[in-house]
């Protein structure tokens, strides 16, 4: 018992003792903290203990951040090819057992011809506009009877049209109108020298290739017809007067005067 008791005693004696050492200590320390502060920061002790702590983490080789979890249906890559990642997959690869994705259906685009508008004329361009003209010329039968034939053309729109149509007649019909066998009887030599209008009257004034045709008297009045016709299809006019160099004739040929106007009612 005696023992026991002894060694309870120095047990407590020697707790006792290191309490007060560390009191002692802790007193101390605190009334040297900022002497022991400034010293241990002058001699770096705590610089180098970091770095002694530090140094070891840093030579740890970092983590390698995982790889994208595969899919469940991902295919395991044959021996040496290169495994296949979500970024280097196309994106509408097909996939074992599992069903292609359907592409939306694209709208269907109707032709440009229909789509698009029309393009607009150029800057300083002019868009010409048009007009309808009547023009007559002759078909010659079998059996050698004249006869006028009406035929439409379109022309441009200007602010001269009657001395547009008659130019127009004098250059005599196209090829598509000759396969037709028609013909105009207005020699070739003739050239328009002037036209005006007096009243419902229009003047035109023909050099002298207006005097020769070699149809004689049908020839001459059916190239009258021509003009008379086709001048008479403007609703202001209403017959037509001819000069030949600028002065009025009597006579074009034997028995076809020109000395009076001429109107539709006159063939």
């Amino acid at each position: 018992m005696a023992v026991r008791k002894k060694k309870r005693t120095s047990a407590k004696t020697g707790c006792l003792l290191w309490a007060v050492a560390f009191l002692v200590l802790l007193v101390l320390f605190l009334v040297k903290f900022n002497d022991i502060r400034s010293a241990v920061q002058k001699t770096g002790f705590l610089d180098a203990l970091n770095h002694a702590v530090s140094k070891p983490a840093s030579q740890e080789k970092p983590a390698q951040p995982s790889a994208p979890a595969s899919p469940p249906s991902a295919v395991t890559q044959p021996p040496g090819s290169q495994p296949a990642t979500t970024q280097g997959l196309p994106k509408d690869a097909e996939k074992p057992g599992q069903t292609p994705p359907q592409s939306a259906p694209q709208p269907e685009q109707k032709p440009e011809a229909q789509t698009s508008p029309p393009s607009p004329a150029e800057p300083g361009q002019q868009i010409q506009k048009t007009r309808s003209a009547v023009l007559y010329f002759v078909h010659i039968g079998e059996d050698g009877t004249i006869s006028s034939e009406r035929v439409k053309r379109v022309l441009p729109l200007t602010d001269s049209p009657i001395q547009d149509t008659l130019e127009t007649l004098l250059k005599g019909p196209t090829e598509s109108e000759l396969r037709t066998n028609l013909i105009s009887l207005i020699p070739s030599g003739a050239k328009l020298r002037g036209i005006s209008m007096r009243g419902s009257t229009v003047l035109v004034d023909f050099s002298d290739g207006f005097t020769y045709n070699r149809y004689g008297k049908e020839g001459y009045l059916a190239q009258l017809k021509q003009v008379v016709f086709t001048l008479t299809e403007f609703q202001n006019v209403t017959d037509v007067q001819f000069l030949i160099e600028g002065k009025m004739r009597p006579f074009i040929s034997e028995g076809v005067p020109l000395d009076k106007p001429y109107s539709r009612a006159s063939f």
